[in-house]
């Protein structure tokens, strides 16, 4: 979750805020930034110039309208049910709205003679697709629309930054159906520091609405898609939560709103910011969802997602995710094109392009911390469906054993205790190889496992030198 001018509130309020961006948070493989705490909390830089006036380009039928705005990065800054004129998304400033917001290294990011807006100094390379913090709104580079299809590409700008290109395009097509929205959203990076940072929490999208859908509804019970009883929140806190059925829903005290989905997705964050339920569409309160997941950002990378928006009631929400395909039931990674959601706490691999195997640098990047760690994204997998794991590898090392590791719900961390790991004998000659790892029985494989990670045995960082893993799956079914 990013910046957002909430500069109204406390500056306890910000410190917080800036927190929950950076430290290490659920699962805790984020790098951790203090917060910085200015000599003048109370002199914050102005906004430089008004938001820019509304360019909007509708798609609409007889159930939604939905509309992208030139003047904002072509960014949804408009979402309403047929037959209504009020307005769900909140445009407060251009760092609101529904749009994606993607997060890399170094931190503070400096550029072409500019530095950051202090007490956003620590969020690092952040191009927004609306615009930045001084009110700039990005570049449409081009578009396209017809009936029932919209089509943009985008310059971002840096957040914190005055003026100030990102050095990436970003493209969003949006596709108008019934009573849903999808989108398909597309990075292409070419930054000129190659530097791998470490994976960070993006927003894929965020999701800025006004304050009357402060109803933040989800199901996060362990039996999904069987019409379980669904969990809402109307807290301010910013929480990152499990939703096992892919969706999240903002909600109005009428139950109505949007719902955002996601396929194979768990970790979706909400916040209330302000009064709830009082305020319009450029008002500061508001409340906030997005779509959570580490990602980690090359410096040459492409990287796409799709999500949907899903008008309607939570019945509504709940039948289009019923609708669509199930989450895998087991680990069914194949690294043919890119990491598949996986990343790294103080490990590196050899970037992108991913040519049908992870080459990944089997040592720790700092040698003062404990360990390192290879992390799948979430999952929901029962331990029963999955009574064998196949690693497709090549192991370079004088290393031994490898170990495997998995997280059960409400586990805020990977812990290395038993019944939570099983440590997998290699061979370290560089050779590919199927390794067979028998979880049937095992002590601690049962109920849901919610993520799986790799990293080196405690008594194997000795061979950690020069040590080179490449995998090119991680599956259910055997190579």
């Amino acid at each position: 979750m990013n910046k957002r001018r909430l500069f109204l509130y406390s500056w306890c309020s910000i410190v917080s805020l800036l927190a929950f961006t950076c430290a290490r948070d659920y699962p805790a493989t984020a790098p951790y930034v203090p917060p910085v705490q200015p000599t003048n909390p109370g002199s914050l830089p102005p906004q430089v110039q008004p938001a820019p006036a509304q360019k909007r380009l509708f798609l609409a039928n007889d159930k939604v309208r939905v509309g992208i705005d030139l003047n904002m990065g072509g960014a949804i800054n408009y979402l309403a049910e047929a037959g209504t004129s009020v307005n769900m998304i909140n445009n407060y400033d251009l760092g609101r709205q529904l749009q994606t917001a993607l997060y890399a290294g170094p931190f503070p990011y400096s550029v072409n003679g500019k530095d950051p807006v202090y007490q956003w100094r620590n969020l690092g390379w952040n191009p927004v697709q609306t615009g930045d913090y001084f009110n700039n709104p990005a570049q449409v580079v081009s578009y396209q629309q017809d009936q029932n299809r919209l089509y943009v590409k985008t310059v971002p700008l840096i957040w914190p930054l005055l003026n100030e290109p990102a050095d990436c395009v970003m493209e969003h097509w949006l596709e108008l159906k019934d009573n849903t929205v999808h989108v398909r959203s597309r990075t292409t990076v070419n930054r000129r520091d190659t530097t791998q940072y470490e994976a960070r929490t993006q927003e894929t999208p965020c999701v800025y609405v006004n304050s009357p859908w402060n109803r933040m509804v989800m199901y996060t019970g362990l039996q999904p898609f069987t019409n379980g009883s669904v969990s809402e929140y109307t807290d301010q806190n910013i929480v990152t939560r499990y939703a096992t059925e892919n969706w999240v829903a903002l909600l109005n005290k009428e139950g109505r709103g949007v719902g955002l989905y996601r396929s194979n997705e768990f970790r979706y964050r909400t916040a209330g910011f302000g009064q709830p339920g009082v305020g319009g569409e450029f008002d500061v309160t508001s409340t906030y969802t997005n779509s959570d997941s580490f990602i980690l950002i090359d410096h040459n990378g492409v990287y796409e997602f799709e999500y949907t928006l899903v008008l309607g009631s939570v019945s509504d929400i709940r039948q289009f995710a019923y609708a669509q395909p199930r989450p895998a039931a087991g680990p069914n990674f194949r690294f043919t094109q890119d990491r598949q959601g996986w990343y790294y706490f103080n490990a590196r691999d050899r970037g992108w392009p991913i040519n049908n195997e992870l080459a990944i640098k089997w040592q720790r990047v700092d040698t003062t911390k404990s360990d390192f760690r290879v992390a799948s994204p979430m999952v929901y997998w029962r331990a029963t469906d999955v009574p064998t794991i196949y690693l497709q590898g090549a192991f370079s090392t004088k290393a031994t054993s490898i170990r495997m590791i998995w997280r059960k719900p409400d586990e805020s961390d990977f812990f290395g205790i038993p019944g939570r790991y099983i440590d997998i004998p290699i061979i370290g000659d560089g050779q590919y190889r199927t390794y067979t790892v028998n979880m049937a029985g095992l002590s601690g494989w049962d109920g849901i496992v919610t993520q799986l990670s790799l990293n080196a045995p405690p008594d194997q960082t000795q061979f950690e030198k020069g040590s080179i893993a490449r995998i090119r799956s991680i599956t259910m079914t055997k190579p």
